[in-house]
């Protein structure tokens, strides 16, 4: 981002000084509170983007990434603006944040100008966004003050999309697992249930192999790859006939190529044999190439009950072809609910390509300690000082599933303020923990994961449903586990899979077993 070293960032930083006129202002102000400016660039007329270390106590005791993000506009701040700010937190690895950033303007010195904060609450978009200004008197209040005062007041907890940079935790030997098969050409299909970081794993790596697959806005500065992402989401795919799911991901691959500043352009509306030359074009020129394909489950289950795509073994066996080829420079990431699809010994009435080259790679909970560790840092952030028994309340209602992990953070907050409103800065917990279980169990996304894995149980692994039922009623869960066939049996195989089922303890998530026993008996049997 600053291009080379300490020379070309205090270069960049003068050039900061002399274009926003409160440049030397902020950035002694920075100085002075302990900020250490890392990274500078300008991103359009009159409008930068900073990244700078917070001092050791602010980054400790609000649990933040080791860089904060910062944009900084004369004028007003535009939405594009946030967009450049999201993506360079792509670029960054996981440096940044990706939920916050510091805005600052003078759009509110105008004649009829407006309050920055109030500009910001109106902008699409996701995360908080920090509105650091001076005041009438042109006093600019220590951003360490600011943070103390904003960062509170936001449920970091309340996440429910695919995180980014520094947001993703309790995953590094998940992440360092798909990169090494992503680089060694593997074909890996990465499953597990809804809302379980599927999506924010493999971006994690793509980001780190071809930020130009994660960048929405076309930027000045040349971006630095080490391969050629093509991703698709198959759920936004025209499924009509693989013809057309080809086109999509052509596509795809022209926006990406756009976005990297790359004069190719694929060919358009060429179907298979179109993305067949795009990709060598690719390979020709020394480029890893990787194929990712998010939910892919529904180029199996099309609308209406019309089964797989036509033709969709063609696009598996050209992915196929090209890693054979070309061994170790293609590869494939499927990912999705389970490999049921995948492990069908033909489609479309030939040997399925698949069927002896894919590597499943399922992604269950956050096991301890990490899971620990996600939900005090998330609380520091937000005041709280999350104690060991609050810790292992969660671990016994989430199970360590991520969504719900976070939903139970957000309903300890929800207690503590509601109890504690004018507590502690670093409010503890524990006497709070017991009250926030009912919060939890009211949540709506609760009770959607929970709908979520009753159906697809039911409907596609009946033993691990029966297990399932068992378990909850059962008074000797080994008992229950061995007439199933034990751990290694389907039905345990399955939940061990999912996350559900403990392997030492042969316990289910607390939320799971809440659900079976309140909620199912009065439904109908739900179907995926």
């Amino acid at each position: 981002m600053n291009g080379g070293g300490t020379k070309a960032l205090e270069h960049l930083l003068r050039r900061f000084d002399e274009e926003l006129h409160y440049g030397a202002v902020m950035l002694d102000t920075l100085k002075r509170d302990g900020f250490e400016l890392t990274h500078a660039r300008p991103v359009a007329p009159r409008s930068w983007l900073l990244r700078a270390k917070p001092p050791q106590h602010i980054q400790e005791g609000f649990g933040l990434a080791p860089e904060l993000l910062f944009i900084a506009v004369q004028g007003e701040i535009q939405s594009r603006d946030l967009q450049r700010a999201a993506d360079e937190v792509v670029r960054s690895g996981l440096r940044l944040d990706g939920n916050l950033v510091i805005v600052t303007d003078d759009g509110h010195t105008m004649d009829e100008g407006r309050l920055l904060k109030d500009r910001l609450g109106r902008m699409p978009g996701r995360g908080q966004r920090v509105a650091w200004v001076w005041d009438e008197e042109g006093y600019w209040p220590p951003l360490s003050e600011v943070l103390r005062q904003c960062l509170p007041t936001y449920d970091v907890f309340e996440e429910r999309d695919a995180v980014r940079g520094h947001q993703l935790m309790g995953r590094d030997a998940e992440v360092m697992e798909l990169r090494t098969r992503v680089l060694r050409g593997d074909a890996v299909g990465v499953f597990g249930l809804r809302k379980s970081g599927k999506t924010s794993l493999v971006r994690a790596v793509t980001d780190w192999l071809d930020p130009a697959s994660g960048i929405k806005a076309l930027d000045a500065e040349k971006v630095v790859f080490q391969a050629c992402v093509l991703w698709v989401d198959a759920e936004g795919l025209d499924l009509a006939n693989v013809e057309s799911v080809a086109d999509d991901m052509l596509a795809a691959l022209g926006r990406r190529m756009r976005v990297a500043g790359v004069s190719y352009e694929p060919p358009a509306r060429q179907g298979i044999a179109g993305l067949k030359q795009a990709a060598q074009a690719i390979l020709d020129e020394g480029l890893r190439l990787c194929f990712v394909i998010d939910e892919y489950d529904f180029l199996f289950e099309r609308e209406g009950n019309l089964g797989p795509v036509p033709g969709i073994s063609r696009l598996l066996g050209l992915v196929r072809a090209l890693s054979q080829q070309q061994q170790g420079a293609v590869s494939l990431v499927l990912i999705g609910r389970d490999p049921e699809h995948l492990s069908v010994p033909q489609l479309d009435g030939v040997p399925n390509p698949l069927l002896a080259g894919f590597t499943p790679m399922w992604l269950g909970p956050i096991r301890p300690p990490r899971d620990t560790e996600m939900l005090r840092k998330l609380g520091r952030r937000v005041g709280l000082d999350v104690g060991y028994e609050t810790a292992e309340l969660a671990r016994a209602w989430t199970g360590g599933h991520p969504l719900l992990h976070r939903q139970f953070g957000s309903a300890l907050l929800e207690e503590v303020r509601l109890h504690a409103p004018g507590g502690q800065q670093k409010e503890p917990t524990d006497p709070y923990r017991e009250g926030a279980i009912e919060r939890f169990l009211g949540r709506q996304a609760v009770l959607d994961v929970d709908r979520e894995i009753i159906a697809l149980l039911s409907k596609r692994y009946p033993a691990a449903y029966s297990l399932l039922l068992d378990l909850v009623e059962s008074h000797d869960r080994a008992a229950s586990v061995k007439r199933a066939g034990g751990l290694h049996g389907p039905g345990a195989r399955m939940l061990r899979n999912f996350g559900l089922l403990d392997e030492k303890t042969l316990g289910l998530p607390k939320h799971l077993s809440w659900y079976v026993r309140t909620l199912l008996p009065t439904q109908t049997q739900v179907a995926v």
